[in-house]
């Protein structure tokens, strides 16, 4: 079974250029950060997001996220697949 049939929900693109905004707190620093990336797809339980250099987040870290003109809403980092140097996909499973 692929990944494509584990699926439980359709994924919708988001329109073009649409930014995604993520904040997390930093367990390293406890500071709060901030990231934007590319929205690309998003469901009724989650979204993915590609960001641009380097990334702190991990698996299982729970964050912000707010996409287009939706309020913000609580996620959980569900995966991370790194796509080529300083290029990232996150997979975000929403907690609300």
């Amino acid at each position: 079974m692929n990944e494509f049939d584990k699926r439980k929900y359709i994924r919708y693109p988001l329109e073009p250029n649409e930014l995604a905004t993520i904040y997390y707190l930093d367990d390293d620093t406890k500071k709060t950060g901030q990231r934007v990336g590319l929205g690309k797809d998003e469901s009724f339980k989650g979204c993915c997001v590609v960001f641009v250099g380097e990334i702190s987040l991990k698996e299982g870290q729970e964050v912000l996220y707010e996409c287009g003109t939706l309020i913000k809403v609580k996620a959980r980092v569900a995966w991370i697949k790194k796509m080529e140097d300083q290029i990232t996909k996150i997979g975000f499973s929403i907690i609300e």
